[in-house]
């Protein structure tokens, strides 16, 4: 009998069970993962509130004139633009006034999956729920709050402006929150 030299390499099994604990291994590691991916989604969406609600004031100042920021409530589409009637009706102009500045419209939409949770008193036109109005002066009316949220277990986060100043903030929501 001719007996052959061995040759290096690996078997089936040996193959198999090193993938079978790669799939192990992943599933164990993946909703830690996913969880924390899905907090940074829901933090960038309120760096991106932030961002608009600024911009906002910037523009009610520089024009002299309110600026809304209105939300779909249960999506994650918002809008900002002139407090008047000709910016909110649907045709998406504005007023023809030469004199006026050109108005500021922005709409956008938050990352996939995110989503506005807003109180069901806010004043609603049409489609759109008005958030927060910011007058000429750089203020609003009152302290307003609006809380993103994924539609997985991720932490909410609330977007908060302050009426007298309209400094914006951001914090997690804690379980004692309404």
């Amino acid at each position: 009998m001719i007996r052959r030299p061995r040759r290096p390499g690996l078997t089936l099994i040996e193959v198999l069970l090193v993938m079978a604990l790669l799939l192990i291994l992943g599933a164990v590691a993946y909703p830690t993962l996913s969880a924390m991916y899905g907090d940074v989604r829901v933090k960038a969406a309120a760096d991106e509130v932030r961002a608009a609600w600024t911009e906002a004031r910037a523009q009610a100042i520089e024009d002299g004139r309110a600026y809304r920021f209105s939300v779909e409530p249960g999506t994650g589409k918002f809008r900002v633009a002139p407090d008047a009637g000709d910016f909110w009706d649907g045709s998406g102009g504005g007023p023809t006034d030469d004199s006026a500045p050109p108005a500021h419209i922005q709409e956008g939409t938050l990352p996939n999956g995110i989503v506005f949770d807003v109180s069901a008193d806010l004043p609603s036109d049409g489609s759109w729920t008005t958030v927060v109005l910011f007058n000429p002066d750089g203020t609003c009316p009152q302290d307003v709050e609006v809380t993103l949220k994924e539609d997985d277990d991720s932490t909410p986060v609330v977007v908060r402006v302050r009426a007298m100043t309209g400094a914006v903030t951001v914090r997690k929501k804690s379980s004692g929150d309404r």
